[in-house]
């Protein structure tokens, strides 16, 4: 896979997300391999995360509702990422947006945004 793609995971693992999303997105528009949706997934959770952080819960239950369809055919990994793992992470925050949506508006708590996460045997490429 591109650098892109592994330095767009470790943007977000930073938990920049809109940058993780601009890195991903632009190798997606040159992306023409079979798992094309996997990548626009990824880019889709980054943007959701960056909806959650700023507090748009409807923009954040689109994005990972959206995530979690097209990323889900993936399982257990792909591409080396612990895709099991990264869902169950969207699946609670979509539950957190969810709640947030019936509330109404609240002061943001403590969070814990997704972590995407490598296999523990796939090589990650050094930063370059």
């Amino acid at each position: 896979m591109d650098e892109r793609f592994h330095q767009g995971i470790r943007e977000f693992n930073r938990r920049f997300f809109f940058e993780a999303h601009d890195i991903l997105e632009d190798l997606w528009h040159e992306y023409r391999e079979d798992d094309r949706l996997f990548l626009q997934g990824l880019i889709q959770v980054a943007v959701g995360c960056y909806h959650l952080e700023s507090g748009n819960w409807k923009g954040a239950n689109s994005q990972f509702s959206k995530a979690i369809a097209k990323i889900t055919p993936y399982e257990p990994i792909h591409q080396g990422l612990v895709v099991d793992e990264l869902l169950r992470d969207i699946r609670r925050c979509l539950i957190h947006v969810e709640q947030s949506l019936k509330s109404g508006p609240t002061e943001p708590g403590p969070f814990e945004f997704p972590t995407i996460k490598y296999g523990r045997h796939y090589q990650i490429p050094p930063v370059s």
